[in-house]
């Protein structure tokens, strides 16, 4: 699918860098999938929006395509191609909660750094990714058929099998739970929980 590059956004801005350019002009990651998980955000400042779209695998919790559609200028263009390339191949638990650092490093190894009025463009990305992420999570806790509460939605680890294994292998750290059972070394969100659940059995 080819993204139109004669949106308004782009009549604001002369020249792009050499790197932003090449990708602007030609996106590979542009398009949707028809059974992706969607996220999406928008700028404030400009009005443009982006949806990102990953395919997760199943059997081995890794992202295996991701695509973008935007009426964004090329810096926005730019950042969600390299975000998409960066994604593919990724599992879950190699993306690190989607920390802000990271995913400005792979955009910024890339592209350059963005001037500072633009920057927001690839915050924006970044976050129709977490958006997306967001979805796939809640999309997993509606599919979880167990009894006992999902604490883990990015790999299905119940709050069952974490106390269960807190309590057999005297786990006393998150690092220690994530290294066995993958739970918490995905999104990150649910950490606090099983810190939680962790600071339960030593009271």
């Amino acid at each position: 699918m080819r993204i139109r590059i004669s949106s308004w956004q782009n009549r604001f801005v002369a020249i792009y860098p050499k790197a932003v350019n090449a990708r602007f002009r030609s996106p590979s990651n542009g398009g949707s999938i028809s059974d992706g998980t969607r996220g999406t955000s928008a700028s404030f400042v400009c009005g443009s929006f982006i949806q990102l779209a990953v395919s997760i695998s199943s059997d081995s919790d890794s992202i295996d395509e991701a695509k973008f559609r935007t009426n964004g200028c090329g810096f926005m263009i730019a950042a969600a191609d390299v975000l998409c390339d960066w994604l593919s191949g990724k599992t879950l638990s190699e993306m690190h909660g989607l920390n802000d650092v990271e995913l400005h490093q792979a955009i910024s190894d890339e592209l350059g750094s963005f001037p500072l009025e633009r920057t927001q463009c690839a915050y924006v990305v970044f976050q129709a990714l977490r958006n997306a992420m967001a979805a796939y999570r809640a999309r997993r806790i509606e599919e979880f058929q167990g009894e006992k509460a999902l604490i883990c939605t990015c790999f299905g680890v119940s709050e069952e099998t974490i106390i269960g294994a807190i309590a057999e292998n005297g786990f006393t750290e998150v690092e220690q739970v994530s290294k066995a059972y993958r739970a918490g070394s995905g999104c990150g969100s649910c950490r606090f929980l099983i810190q939680e659940l962790i600071d339960m059995r030593d009271e």
